[in-house]
């Protein structure tokens, strides 16, 4: 029934699905019948990776029978996989991307010998993704344009110097750019060599970068910029601009504030950049920080008062339980947060308290949802802090705690949840345990 089901669709739609399949998979599909026999040679579209070509000589013919058969067509998506160093790609590459292609994607594993990529590739104007790995880009002699690019993702494309102005240039030239991640997009060998980055655009609306292991600085000025993150890259590298847009920040940087025995801050520089950091970013909604991230800030906020984010609504924390007494503080950050999110919880071996005095504005009129994962429950002084927030957190609606320690028995939840229930737990808060052991 079901293949009736699929043979009754028109070839238009059932090429549109192969596209989906890597090209190796739709291949297969010859033998069904005789109707299916040269049907993916109609697919607009190639998902190849070498290795499954047992010389240079059969991939090029093969994608020139594609192509032959193909002809007068326009490819929407080429992918290609690269293991080994093939000398004609760059050409196939160069040819079909001049044929109109929308979907771009080339990644190249060759150890550390990478493809250069024709400078054809700066002036297309049916590119409408695209995304390389591996290889090379040099810097363009003249103006890039590529005027229907929305999705750019870059991974080890540039050596040396120059590789911050051909991302710029990549940038400027693409007035529709929407979506930009940069993975560990330079190398430098000459760790004299100090990178400046703009990232600016008037349409950029998502903006994902892993600095790596090259040590640079990066400017984003993107007033319509929805989503940030920042992977592995420090505090006074980053400088933001123009965030008033911004509605989730996802932040796993190394922040270099160092203090002294007094709490002193021994670089006020990078003190500075840090405040404009945190105020460039205030507007934000949804934010996602680390461990390394939370415990400078708390030490920051006892220097220097941290700008308040008034519109932040969701917050989620990675913590460990010796940080638990600074949470107070952190809320205080967020006067109108509704659900805070404790992420990857577990026991220290550090001493600490709450201040139960201290009760921020948050737990009084906004905080609606809070969520603990991996509670250990394996002391007093964990339960000390959902009593916290059930104790003053005025309008709760729903605490939910997920346990993932093996030591934890059914009977012991339900003797916890008992406890909550019969002595803490007010009528309108819904209680939540999940054993995470048993997904």
């Amino acid at each position: 029934m079901v293949c009736d089901t699929i043979c009754d669709l028109p070839d238009s739609l059932l090429t549109q699905i192969l596209l989906n399949l890597p090209t190796k998979d739709s291949v297969k599909t010859s033998v069904l019948s005789t109707r299916w026999k040269n049907l993916w040679l109609s697919v607009p579209g190639l998902d190849i990776v070498t290795y499954d070509f047992p010389s240079e000589e059969v991939l090029v013919r093969f994608i020139d029978k594609f192509r032959e058969f193909n002809h007068g067509s326009h490819m929407q998506n080429f992918k290609i996989v690269g293991y080994h160093h093939f000398d004609r790609v760059n050409e196939l590459i160069s040819t079909v991307v001049d044929c109109g292609v929308q979907l771009l994607d080339v990644s190249m594993y060759i150890g550390f010998r990478y493809y250069f990529m024709r400078q054809s590739i700066y002036k297309n104007k049916t590119l409408v993704s695209l995304k390389l790995v591996n290889v090379e880009l040099k810097k363009p002699e003249f103006v890039v344009s590529l005027p229907c690019l929305k999705i750019m993702c870059l991974r080890t494309i540039c050596y040396g110097k120059d590789g911050p102005l051909v991302v710029e240039k990549l940038i400027s030239g693409s007035p529709l750019l929407e979506d930009l991640k940069l993975i560990k997009p330079f190398d430098i060998w000459n760790e004299k060599v100090v990178l400046f980055l703009r990232v600016r655009s008037q349409t950029l609306l998502r903006f994902a970068i892993n600095r790596g292991d090259a040590d640079f600085t990066v400017e984003i000025d993107a007033p319509r910029l929805e989503y940030l993150s920042l992977s592995n890259s420090q505090s006074d590298r980053i400088v933001v601009k123009n965030l008033s847009s911004l509605l989730m920040i996802d932040i796993h940087t190394k922040i270099n504030l160092k203090y002294d025995s007094h709490l002193q801050l021994e670089d006020l520089r990078k003190h500075d950049l840090f405040y404009d950091f945190l105020t460039g970013i205030s507007s934000v909604r949804h934010m996602i920080i680390c461990e390394q991230t939370l415990k400078v800030l708390c030490c920051y906020s006892k220097v220097e008062p941290i700008p308040q984010f008034h519109n932040l609504h969701h917050l989620q924390a990675k913590f460990i339980s010796s940080w638990s007494q600074l949470l107070p503080a952190l809320l205080e950050w967020c006067p109108n947060l509704k659900i805070l999110s404790l992420l990857g919880f577990c026991n220290s071996k550090e001493p600490w308290e709450i201040d139960f005095t201290n009760v921020p504005r948050c737990l009084i009129s906004t905080l609606e949802y809070v969520e603990i994962q991996k509670w250990m429950l394996k002391d007093e002084t964990e339960i000390n802090l959902v009593n916290y927030f059930l104790e003053n957190s005025a309008v709760l609606k729903k605490l939910t705690l997920s346990f993932g320690h093996p030591s934890i028995t059914k009977q012991m939840l339900e003797s916890y949840k008992k406890h909550i229930t019969s002595t803490k737990l007010s009528s309108n808060i819904k209680l939540s345990l999940i054993d995470i052991r048993n997904r």
